[in-house]
């Protein structure tokens, strides 16, 4: 812990943000070596600059794993897992992010492995958290993932402690507007929820730390994208990987909040990415999503997922494509099928 300092009434706490690690044993199909191995690496990273800063706690903002699936992500992966977070210097505070769900619902939860890991200790679910540490009192607080969460419905901070945290694993950016079809929820939105510091996951794009002062209150947004490169196609593998560093300061009751980012190391972009298979998965990606909003807008009354599947099987796309638009279209089905 952070002593006081002599002389002063000064009190402070430090702690890391980093999010959507998407960790797999399975490669993606662009990646060269072993993906697994070199989030790991990653994830050792983290919990090294921890140790040398002497952290108070860690956030993870969301996508710990990649595959939603629970048996594609096997017992080994979560005991390596569960060993290493046990091995942090200090707590590790995480909400779920979608690729954590199956279906993107917080319903499957019980049957997911962050699950294990949270039964565990390794991890600690982040709903209502309230620690002191070194005269200084937060709360850290999340909510699982949705598409589209309602902010109006939620708390607002808690005015009875000195710092508010709150995890968010969603699309958001500086001004919002619209992401393919998704919200891109807008800082000054989320602003209203009124807590100190915004720990943002689910966007891999950097957006980097932003302060907005609203009502003379300093409001600090952390976004720094995933820690992952690749694991999605469409990611940008170009990308610096960042953390945050987080410093609370106490003065005479007076509470200051610095953020600031620290770059992780990582392998040179054409020693990990085949960048042909790449490039080729974000195009096919592109003409699937393409493809499948057009035949929604085109059909009146949706038929069943194998009449479906018969109809795409019969057109002229490259196999690749029609195997990503079968996959959209069954996830959709399921989805659907959830809600009669």
């Amino acid at each position: 812990m952070h002593a006081r300092y002599v002389g002063r009434n000064v009190d402070k706490i430090r702690f890391i943000t980093f999010t959507d690690v998407h960790i797999s044993s399975v490669n993606p199909s662009s990646r060269k070596g072993n993906y697994e191995d070199d989030i790991f690496q990653k994830l050792r990273q983290i919990k090294a600059i921890g140790e040398k800063l002497k952290v108070d706690f860690f956030i993870c903002a969301g996508d710990l794993f990649n595959l939603k699936a629970p048996m594609r992500n096997p017992h080994a992966l979560n005991s390596k897992l569960i060993s290493l977070f046990k091995s942090y210097p200090a707590p590790i505070y995480m909400t779920e992010g979608n690729h954590d769900l199956r279906q993107d619902s917080y319903e499957t939860f019980d049957e997911q492995p962050l699950n294990v890991l949270y039964a565990s200790d390794a991890l600690l679910q982040a709903r209502n958290e309230v620690r002191t540490i070194n005269n200084i009192s937060v709360k850290i607080r999340s909510i699982p993932f949705q598409e589209e969460p309602d902010l109006s419905t939620l708390d607002r901070a808690d005015k009875e402690v000195d710092v508010n945290i709150f995890i968010l694993h969603l699309y958001a950016t500086l001004d919002g507007g619209m992401l393919f079809k998704s919200k891109l929820f807008s800082y000054e939105e989320i602003s209203k929820l009124m807590d100190d510091v915004f720990v943002l996951g689910h966007y891999h794009v950097d957006q980097g730390i932003e302060t907005l002062t609203v009502n003379g209150k300093n409001q600090h947004f952390i976004n720094l994208g995933s820690i992952s490169r690749g694991s999605l196609s469409d990611d940008d593998v170009n990308r610096q990987p960042k953390i945050s560093l987080v410093t609370i300061t106490k003065e005479d009751d007076k509470v200051r909040i610095e953020p600031a980012t620290i770059k992780l190391k990582v392998k040179p972009v054409d020693e990990v990415f085949d960048l042909v298979v790449h490039e080729r998965e974000k195009k096919e990606q592109q003409e699937a999503k393409e493809f499948v909003d057009k035949l929604k807008t085109d059909m009146i009354e949706i038929p069943e997922e194998d009449r479906i599947s018969e109809e795409i099987n019969t057109l002229d796309l490259d196999k690749r494509v029609l195997d990503k638009v079968n996959y959209y279209l069954q996830e959709a089905y399921i989805q659907r099928k959830s809600m009669e």
